[in-house]
C-alpha cells in the first residue's frame, strides 16, 4: 500500500531528490546562496548538483549571453528544488521520521536487480558518475525520507469517491471503449474484368475464402485471403472510407490500388482494449489518487514555504 501511495509523487522526488552528483571545480569559492530557517545552502552544494546540467549546456554549444542565461535558469531551478528539499527534511525531523540502514540496503538491492547489475558493476557505474557509495546511500536515504514524509503529510487527506471514479470513466469513455479493429480478407488480381467476374460469384453467395484460394494472386491466397486484424486509421482515405462503411460479413466493390485490383471482406469487427467500469475501476482510482497526492503535496509544500524564513542570495 505504501508503494501505491508514493507512486503519485515520484515525479516530484526526481525534481527535489538528491540526484547524481559530480566532482566540482576547486575554483568555486564557497558562500551561502540560501537560508532556509536554520539551514543553509552553499554555492559548493549548488554547484555540485548543477554540474551535470551545465556540462550539457556547454556540450550544446551555447556561448556568451545565451549560455549565461541558460546557466542562470538551471541554478535558480535547482536552488529552489534544494530549498524545497531542505524544508521537507526539516519537517521529517520535526515528526521524527527516519530511515533505517535496512531500508537503504533494500532500496540499493532493488536498484541493482532492476538494472541486472552485479555488486562490482553497480560500484563501477557509481564511479563513472563521479559518485561514492556513501553519497549514493545518502541520496537514497533522502528520497525514502521524503517518501515517508509525503505519505505522512497527505495520505489522510486523499479520499477518492466512487462517484469521482464513475465520472472519470464516463468522461473518458472513448479511452475505455476500445479501438475498433477489422479482421480482413482480400482477393487481389491484376485484371479488372476478371475480378469483376469474381465479384459476381460473391454476389451469388459463393464463399469468399474459397474464391480467394482459387483466384487471388496475393501471397495470403492459400489462407483464404486472410490479412489479419487491423486498425484502419493508417489506411489510405479511400480504402478507410470503404471498409468503415462495411459490417461484419460484408465485402467491398472492386477497388483499384497500387498493388492491383482488390476486393476486401470484413470477417469481424472487434473493440481492442475495451474495458468495462469494473475492469477499469482500479486503474482510474490510482490515476485520481496520484493526481490528488500531487495537488495536496504541492499545497502542503507551499504552506511550508509561506511559514518559513527563506532568503535567497544567489
Amino acid at each position: 500500500k505504501m508503494k501505491k501511495q508514493i507512486n503519485g509523487v515520484i515525479f516530484y522526488l526526481i525534481i527535489i531528490g538528491f540526484g547524481f552528483c559530480r566532482p566540482i571545480s576547486a575554483e568555486v569559492i564557497d558562500r551561502i546562496v540560501a537560508i532556509v530557517n536554520d539551514d543553509i545552502v552553499t554555492l559548493v552544494q549548488l554547484s555540485k548538483e548543477t554540474a551535470s546540467y551545465i556540462k550539457n549546456i556547454d556540450s550544446s554549444g551555447y556561448s556568451g549571453e545565451k549560455r549565461k542565461e541558460a546557466v542562470k535558469q538551471i541554478n535558480n531551478k535547482i536552488l529552489m528544488a534544494m530549498v524545497d528539499r531542505s524544508l521537507t527534511q526539516q519537517e521529517a525531523q520535526k515528526y521524527q521520521i527516519s530511515v533505517s540502514d535496512t531500508e537503504i540496503d533494500n532500496a540499493l538491492e532493488n536498484v541493482k536487480n532492476a538494472r541486472s547489475l552485479t555488486e562490482k558493476e553497480f560500484l563501477n557505474a557509481l564511479t563513472n558518475q563521479g559518485v561514492t557509495l556513501k553519497e549514493y546511500r545518502e541520496s537514497i536515504e533522502k528520497q525514502i525520507l521524503q517518501s515517508k514524509l509525503i505519505n505522512h503529510a497527505v495520505k489522510s487527506k486523499v479520499i477518492i469517491t466512487e462517484s469521482e471514479i464513475k465520472n472519470y470513466y464516463d468522461t473518458n469513455a472513448q479511452k475505455y471503449s476500445g479501438k475498433k479493429k477489422y479482421r480482413l480478407r482480400n482477393i487481389l488480381m491484376n485484371n479488372e474484368d476478371r475480378i469483376k467476374e469474381i465479384k459476381k460469384k460473391l454476389d451469388a453467395k459463393i464463399d469468399f475464402p474459397a474464391l480467394a484460394k482459387q483466384y487471388s494472386l496475393s501471397p495470403n491466397a492459400s489462407d483464404g485471403g486472410d490479412l489479419g486484424l487491423f486498425d484502419i486509421s493508417n489506411f489510405s482515405e479511400n480504402i478507410k472510407e470503404i471498409i468503415s462503411g462495411l459490417n461484419t460479413g460484408e465485402y467491398s466493390n472492386v477497388i483499384s490500388t497500387s498493388q492491383g485490383f482488390q476486393i476486401f471482406y470484413v470477417e469481424d469487427i472487434v473493440l481492442d482494449g475495451n474495458k468495462s467500469y469494473e475492469q477499469a475501476r482500479d486503474e482510474i482510482h490510482e490515476i485520481l489518487y496520484n493526481e490528488q497526492v500531487e495537488k495536496k503535496f504541492k499545497t502542503w509544500l507551499e504552506s511550508l514555504k509561506k511559514n518559513a524564513h527563506i532568503k535567497i542570495m544567489l
